[in-house]
């Protein structure tokens, strides 16, 4: 289906204040369109009042728009529970003016708009039309781009919450707004329907996405929902070695802990924490062995301060061995480190899960 922009008529009256003109030049299956007129009253600014009729003209359209999608909305809504896994029906965000609204602005993107104004009678006319094909085309590459944008924010949470980064995994999700995102996709998958739907073809999952976009909408639900519930800890950790600080446990708790299931939400802020955990560790000696093997010894003192109780428990934390051959120094306490953190996170677990 072509679709191309006929020529407007340059007298007073154009063609295409007819009815019948419009039917036949822009024709129900292949056309949107929105048409408007008025009388100019004798002081009225010409431009001002043409301007203004166009803006109506444009929405006209977008109501025609509207009407039709939501017709179509309304007989998917059925099909479209029904397909939901399990049997279960997805309560999903479908309040339709709502979802208009986010939209209605794209909609002008391909809209193509004409005034005249007859000079003698002094009536204003405005017309509004948009080629199915075309907005179509627009809005199947839109879906793309906004359900990519989704798949992103997603893989980039999951990457901070597996590193134990939780406050910002929360934020990364926070800075899309699900329910205006999916509106947005909702509304351009009823529009690509009711045009396929117009020309006699069905409209495929490929172009429709509907099972990504189902997908997406209630992974990031769902994310959100767990990031929220997390238990939020702040960390203080001061380690030295030779008395340079170093941050051998500092990069390597938050993962740890993640990995054991604590649902840790780490946080930069003490006053946000339910948790405040402080770890004095340092470097105590290395010793030289058999065989040019190297051991370092580490040790730490460990708070673990209830925010809601005030109640804080020290746990007792073993001297921490690390070797290595070749006499390399930087890996025995590398290993050492390594040891410690993991005897830290195993005595601190269970003080923040019950």
């Amino acid at each position: 289906m072509l679709c191309g922009i006929c020529g407007f008529a340059l007298a007073q009256t154009p063609e295409w204040s007819q009815t019948s003109f419009r039917q036949e030049r822009y024709p129900a299956r292949e056309w949107y369109v929105g048409y408007a007129f008025g009388q100019l009253r004798p002081n009225d600014n010409v431009e001002r009042e043409l301007e203004a009729l166009k803006r109506t003209a444009q929405n006209n359209l977008t109501q025609h728009i509207i009407v039709t999608v939501q017709s179509t909305s309304d007989l998917e809504t059925t099909s479209r529970q029904t397909r939901t896994s399990a049997g279960e029906t997805e309560e999903s965000a479908r309040e339709f003016r709502q979802v208009v609204e986010t939209a209605t602005s794209a909609t002008v993107t391909n809209m193509e708009v004409r005034t005249s104004h007859n000079r003698e009678t002094g009536t204003i006319y405005a017309l509004a039309v948009v080629c199915k094909t075309n907005l179509a085309n627009y809005y199947q590459s839109q879906i793309s781009l906004w359900l990519n944008e989704a798949e992103g924010t997603l893989n980039r949470a999951n990457q901070l919450a597996e590193r134990g980064r939780k406050k910002q995994a929360l934020n990364e999700c926070k800075n899309v707004n699900v329910d205006e995102l999916f509106a947005r996709v909702l509304f351009a998958q009823d529009l690509l329907t009711a045009v396929f739907t117009a020309t006699g073809k069905p409209a495929r999952e490929q172009v429709l996405q509907q099972n990504r976009s189902q997908r997406l909408r209630n992974a990031l639900i769902q994310t959100i929902a767990d990031l929220e519930n997390s238990i939020y800890i702040f960390v203080e950790i001061v380690e030295t070695v030779d008395g340079e600080n170093v941050d051998f446990i500092t990069n390597r708790l938050p993962g740890l802990l993640t990995e054991k299931d604590c649902n840790c939400n780490f946080t930069e802020f003490e006053d946000q924490a339910d948790f405040v955990i402080r770890i004095n560790a340092r470097l105590t000696r290395c010793n030289n062995a058999q065989n040019e093997t190297i051991f370092c010894y580490v040790n730490a003192t460990v708070s673990v301060l209830n925010a809601y109780t005030q109640r804080t428990l020290r746990p007792s934390i073993s001297e921490a061995k690390g070797g290595w051959t070749r006499n390399n120094r930087e890996r025995a306490i590398d290993e050492a480190f390594r040891e410690l953190t993991k005897e830290i996170a195993e005595k601190i677990l269970p003080m923040i899960k019950n």
